[in-house]
């Protein structure tokens, strides 16, 4: 796509048709040809997975054909996205846009840090997947349901850019004798989280590889999780996660034995997860931050400060989330009902731990982990966690706001999240 911002949308399509100019024919990875964009317009490079949604991908990359350059649109099913990458290597303002779910959006990002593009193209995200996180977290929606692929690339012309850290995680055992499921990735740009909805997770993960007909919809994978997760709620296979495993955040152990026991404990990097969940809360207004800080306080000079409250608890509960200021943040989860009643938003988050820049978790034991929803059997090893890089991505047009769900019903007057102020100050 090469459009100029005044332009009509059928002047879009015939414009970008016009993006790629051949001067000779002879590769498929791109060499012996060029772009040659008109000025001041934004070449769009599409990507589709054309299994993700159902098998919606394939009509999209029909419908992309038929609006852009066959050359700009790339299945990744044939060869995967260095081609494509290749072709607009030293293109200048260049957009990606990712049709897929999110590890569709992990390949492409791991292949631009592969080829260490001299122009690292920003990324949107066309929502195919199940989860969809780091789409929903970018404005990108929660699923694709047929809407204008025209409107998505005036969108894609109107978005702004922003960065999304990356986060290296390093796994290392000391007993060689007991094998685990491979680890599926080494970078984390969504979540890592070990316990019960990794458990969960996992469950999914295996009854779909032996059965893939029951898991054609977005409904009924919702349904599946829905029962996986009843059922982990009545056997508790992380119980008293605690006694399994250490954690140090920049140096510094974290007591997981002070407050309720806990099942699972998540590392987040975006704040989205399981489709569309917020575990560690709305950032806190300018207003909300100085009133912890008169309640901290006031309690504090008065004597009845709770044992638990540190000015670390202030300061977590006053701490916002970014996707791109180099920190992470650590959650702990009750169980798998917690979990559940995050998602229907009875519950406004988990319970934060920290907010750090490295972190490192030993384990005693098997445990259930997962990675960007890929779930697998870790043996007890060291986890370390670093920032890698950070990746330009785009952010899509800001959401309708529309009904604020059933947490909303139930607080009477009075968030779950000033509770949780009570319960840490």
């Amino acid at each position: 796509m090469a459009t100029n911002k005044d332009s009509s949308a059928s002047e879009d399509s015939e414009t970008s048709r016009r993006t790629v100019s051949r001067t000779d024919s002879m590769s498929v990875d791109g060499q012996g040809l060029q772009v040659t964009p008109p000025v001041g317009t934004h070449p769009l490079l599409v990507f589709v997975n054309p299994k993700s949604g159902g098998r919606q991908g394939e009509k999209i990359e029909r419908k992309f054909q038929y609006l852009l350059n066959p050359r700009q649109v790339y299945d990744l099913s044939k060869g995967g996205p260095m081609a494509g990458l290749k072709f607009f290597w030293e293109v200048n303002n260049a957009r990606i846009l990712c049709c897929g779910g999110d590890g569709t959006v992990g390949w492409v990002l791991d292949c631009m840090d592969k080829l260490n593009l001299p122009n690292r193209p920003p990324v949107a995200v066309l929502p195919l997947g199940t989860g969809n996180d780091l789409a929903r977290c970018l404005n990108w929606g929660g699923g694709y349901v047929g809407a204008s692929l025209t409107k998505t690339m005036k969108d894609l012309e109107n978005s702004r850019m922003v960065y999304l850290d990356r986060w290296h995680i390093e796994f290392s055992t000391t007993n060689t004798e007991e094998q685990g499921d491979p680890v599926p990735y080494n970078i984390i740009n969504n979540y890592f989280s070990i316990g019960v909805d990794a458990a969960i997770a996992n469950r999914f993960h295996q009854m779909r590889e032996r059965h893939p007909e029951k898991f054609n919809s977005r409904m009924k994978n919702k349904l599946w999780y829905f029962e996986f997760g009843t059922s982990e709620t009545f056997s508790s296979t992380c119980k008293n996660l605690h006694e399994d495993i250490d954690i140090m955040c920049d140096g510094v152990s974290l007591d997981l034995a002070n407050g309720p026991s806990l099942e699972g404990i998540a590392i987040l990097n975006i704040p989205s997860i399981y489709g569309g969940s917020n575990l560690w809360g709305e950032n806190p207004s300018t207003k909300k931050r100085a009133r912890i800080a008169k309640r901290a306080q006031k309690q504090k000079d008065s004597g009845h400060t709770n044992v638990a409250a540190t000015q670390s608890n202030v300061d977590l509960l006053s701490a916002e989330q970014s996707i791109g200021d180099k920190k992470i943040e650590v959650v702990g989860l009750d169980s798998s009902l917690h979990v559940g009643q995050v998602k229907a938003g009875i519950r406004s988050s988990g319970r934060r731990l920290a907010q750090c820049s490295t972190v490192t978790i030993r384990t005693r034991k098997r445990l259930p982990m997962q990675i960007d929803g890929e779930p697998w059997l870790q043996p007890p090893c060291t986890i370390a966690i670093t920032h890698k890089n950070s990746s330009p991505m785009l952010v899509g047009p800001p959401p309708k706001k529309g009904f604020q769900g059933l947490r909303k019903i139930l607080s009477f007057g009075r968030s779950n999240a000033d509770i949780t102020e009570d319960a840490m100050l």
